[in-house]
């Protein structure tokens, strides 16, 4: 009996001087977790303990046993020194509101991981409480007594529904304290409100940018644990990675990641957003660029983001400047390439669309188009990606897109069924041969046909096919040599037509002129004796003479 006290003695004391060590160590954090020795005039002092700031938050949940008063206590001490020691309640410092904001959503996501922590737990629990009864139950029943077999059966199975009962009332509370509980009635929801103010920013009154990245990044972390949070505010999260200034990449590069984290988690809110994280592929910053590629290619390999219709974005980065985008996009091609589904066949088409489109150098086209072409490797897909572009022909609108054409199609591989393709279809792209690119193209692929014909037949449609080529192409050229000197001619007869328009524009202005300045009206000489009483001076016929000639003298020039 003396040995067992002694022993819960010693036990009592070893947990005790536990305790003791834990809350000395909870102490020390919750200090670090404050910042209150930062100087709130150095910035260095803030970035520094922007680090240890979140180790002591971990370090918080990894070894208390409460965490959650632990965090109550942290961000009321920063409400505390913040508002609670100003004279002027409106007005706060900037780096301490900084730090207050980076506690604040960091404290956020940790109490979500516990959350799903203490979730995982109480599956585990009941899961264990579960075999320990399938066991007993097992070992209780009688090897002779069918009835008590048959009702040990039943047992089992009413234990097994009402286990996944349990752990579907499990998973249903924890979903409930992420959605409503953590950012919408906690004490994280009383300070909302004020950082959705800060990160607005509406009137441009915080300029600080390590405030404006802390609020950011504190609103980025809350959206991740909430859906309707979430849903809420991300107009107002792509609003401010839209207005960020040039200068400030980091407050880019940190939207553009946390993007992919809520893309992640809640990928249908996202879904209409995701032509605007294409955007950011062009983004001046290589940072930013980067960023979005490795998140875009997270998301397009885990199947959580549609890559077709911005695809182009993506082979665009197979020609940046910068080398680690490069590769990049080229590894994110070749493991696209890997997938039973031929997903870049799928999406030839549409690149070649939209990249015809843009106004690209001619060598940045072909390069790309080589290295993704270089992926079709069966009969069937070049068949059908070699009639795919050919029909885009009629669809071209400048004979630089009908050359694009005519160069993808002669990198694909040759079969009968492809030079019977072009043959059906040559009133399509006939009236482009013309183009001596356009046809240099098709002689290429008619020059790497005749390699591989091994049929008599097959050689004898190549060499009716180029013939065709050559003879379209004379009378193209001769059509564009025609209609180049039509187009001359009519230019030289619109130059006549201006120039007898302004002379007769100056002979009007000088007939109005004379107008304005008649000459003395002249009358006929009358004998004063011999003419009747009443009789009128007669006047000269000079004025309509000079009329008639004007208008015929119109109609000569508009004759001519």
């Amino acid at each position: 009996v003396d040995d067992t006290n002694a022993w819960y003695t010693h036990h009592a004391l070893v947990s005790s001087a536990k305790y003791i060590i834990l809350d000395l160590i909870s102490e020390r954090l919750v200090a670090i977790a404050r910042g209150d020795w930062c100087d709130d005039a150095n910035v260095d002092d803030t970035n520094a303990w922007f680090c240890a700031a979140e180790q002591s938050i971990n370090a918080i949940f990894t070894i208390c046993p409460s965490p959650e008063k632990v965090s109550m206590e942290i961000l009321l001490g920063h409400q505390q020194v913040i508002f609670g020691c100003s004279d002027d309640s409106s007005t706060a410092s900037t780096l301490r509101l900084a730090r207050f904001f980076f506690v604040l959503g960091h404290i956020a996501l940790k109490l979500l991981m516990y959350t799903e922590v203490l979730s995982s737990s109480v599956r585990r629990a009941n899961a264990a409480k579960t075999v320990k009864k399938q066991e007993s139950a097992s070992t209780g029943a009688t090897e002779n007594s069918e009835s008590k077999e048959d009702e040990g059966d039943d047992a089992i199975e009413a234990e097994l529904g009402l286990a996944a009962q349990a752990e579907a009332e499990t998973e249903r509370k924890v979903a409930e304290i992420s959605e409503n509980e953590i950012v919408g009635r906690g004490i994280i929801s009383l300070f909302t409100p004020m950082l959705l103010r800060v990160v607005a920013n509406e009137n441009g009154t915080y300029s600080s940018p390590v405030l404006m990245q802390s609020a950011t990044l504190a609103l980025c972390k809350c959206m991740c644990i909430s859906k309707s949070f979430c849903e809420k505010h991300l107009s107002l999260l792509f609003s401010v990675l839209a207005k960020a200034p040039n200068d400030d990449q980091d407050l880019r590069a940190n939207i553009v990641v946390a993007l992919g984290d809520l893309a992640f988690r809640f990928p249908n809110e996202l879904e209409p957003y995701t032509p605007k994280i294409y955007a950011c592929l062009r983004d001046k910053s290589i940072r930013v660029r980067r960023h979005t590629l490795m998140v875009l290619t997270h998301l397009i390999l885990n199947d959580m983001v549609k890559v077709k219709g911005q695809v182009c974005e993506i082979a665009l980065c197979l020609q940046d400047n910068e080398s680690t985008i490069r590769d990049m996009a080229r590894l994110l091609f070749h493991e696209l390439s890997k997938r039973t589904n031929s997903p870049i066949y799928n999406l030839l088409p549409d690149i070649v669309s939209q990249l015809s489109q843009l106004d690209l150098k001619q060598e940045v086209f072909r390069e790309i188009m080589q290295f993704l072409l270089s992926f079709i490797k069966k009969d069937r897909q070049n068949e059908m990606l070699l009639e795919k572009l050919v029909l885009r022909f009629p669809k071209c609108t400048t004979i630089n897109q009908k050359a694009d054409l005519a160069y993808c199609i002669a990198q694909l591989k040759v079969n009968e069924k492809g030079i019977k393709c072009l043959n059906d279809n040559f009133k399509l792209y006939k009236d482009a041969l013309f183009d001596e690119d356009v046809l240099k193209n098709f002689m290429s692929f008619i020059a790497k046909a005749k390699k591989n014909a091994t049929k008599p037949e097959t050689k004898q449609a190549l060499q009716e096919l180029e013939e065709k080529f050559t003879e379209c192409a004379a009378a193209g050229m001769e059509n564009v040599n025609a209609s180049k000197k039509a187009a001359r001619a009519k230019k030289r007869a619109a130059r006549r037509v201006a120039r007898k328009k302004v002379e007769w524009d100056e002979s009007e202005e000088e007939e109005n002129a004379e107008a304005s300045d008649p000459e003395p009206e002249e009358f006929e000489e009358v004998d004063e004796e011999n003419r009747p009483a009443n009789a009128q001076p007669v006047k000269s016929e000079r004025s309509s003479t000079t009329k008639r000639r004007s208008g015929r003298s119109r109609s000569a020039a508009l004759t001519a």
